[in-house]
């Protein structure tokens, strides 16, 4: 009976898995011309709570995974109106293309606060939410 059970309880979690990223981050790179590219970055908020800032960074590496470049990039601002559950934000950089082997970026958050309340969280995928401030 028990063996049953347990069979049971490791197949509903199999069929239904539970998703637990607060955030979807797409980064898209789309070339201009051979000699500009711009990446897309788009952030979807999946917490129940909105968010009142966002700050991350765009990270550039190589083909070889050798870090080019950092910029700093704020999604979303104290001033503008808070990113809800659901709704998405999306910004853009422009980068020189390289030669040899396309680049490959990422983005990273290093800031965000929920509407609402004073404490500074940053968030990584293996982590959760850490209190900066």
């Amino acid at each position: 009976m028990h063996r049953q059970l347990f069979a049971l309880i490791v197949l509903v979690g199999v069929l239904y898995p539970q998703d637990v990223r607060p955030f979807e981050i797409d980064v898209v790179p789309r070339y201009v011309n051979e000699k500009r590219i711009v990446v897309n970055i788009q952030l979807t908020n999946l917490t129940n709570k909105s968010l009142d800032y966002l700050e991350g960074f765009i990270i550039e590496r190589s083909s070889t995974r050798k870090l080019l470049s950092e910029k700093r990039l704020v999604l979303a601002a104290g001033y503008e109106p808070s990113l809800e559950k659901g709704f998405s934000l999306t910004s853009s950089v422009a980068y020189a293309v390289g030669k040899g082997k396309p680049n490959t970026y990422e983005f990273v958050i290093s800031k965000l606060k929920f509407n609402g309340e004073s404490k500074i969280f940053t968030w990584h995928p293996k982590a959760g939410y850490i209190r900066v401030d």
